[in-house]
């Protein structure tokens, strides 16, 4: 196995096993400023026909042209800061936030879920540039942050197991306001 391979199977794995944990003690990476140029991966209007992670999880091979409609979450940090990486979850999977029993500091860590049920309906995300290499910077440059519903443009990465989905995201639209 490459090394990339190994790097972006070893980053899905650590993704898909965090389980819930503490809040942090700090926020997370502040939005990009107002004024500053949008990030070269960003999308200005949304991508047609996207299907969730699960359809791809069940379907896609390593390499295939993907578009995903997920959420960023899944475990308590995820958008790994200073990295293009950031986890994503199905749609269609709650998070503990809309439930309104929970009352979660972190709903964006899917904590009310088992790890199974987040091993199955999640993904991780590289951010690559048009030379298929990680952008600089995290995703919190390109104004997203825990929760945002986005659309993912890419390739599928290593798929070292049914269960691991990396995305290797060439453009990324954030759904809603």
């Amino acid at each position: 196995m490459r090394r990339s391979n190994r790097i972006a199977a070893m980053i899905a794995a650590c993704v898909l096993l965090s389980g819930c944990e503490k809040p942090p003690a700090t926020g997370h990476s502040p939005s990009p400023s107002a004024g500053a140029a949008p990030a070269s991966w960003v999308l200005t209007s949304e991508p047609a026909e996207a299907k969730s992670v699960v359809e791809v999880k069940a379907s896609a091979a390593e390499g295939d042209r993907v578009v995903v409609r997920a959420r960023i979450g899944g475990r308590r940090d995820p958008m790994t800061a200073g990295s293009p990486v950031f986890s994503v979850m199905d749609v269609s999977l709650a998070h503990c936030g809309e439930n309104p029993d929970d009352k979660c500091a972190t709903p964006w860590d899917y904590c009310c879920e088992t790890p199974d049920t987040k091993r199955a309906k999640g993904a991780t995300v590289q951010i690559v540039g048009t030379d298929g290499q990680p952008v600089a910077g995290d995703a919190s440059s390109g104004g997203l942050k825990p929760l945002d519903e986005v659309v993912l443009v890419g390739t599928v990465g290593p798929r070292p197991s049914p269960d691991v989905l990396t995305i290797l995201a060439s453009g990324v639209y954030r759904v809603g306001p």
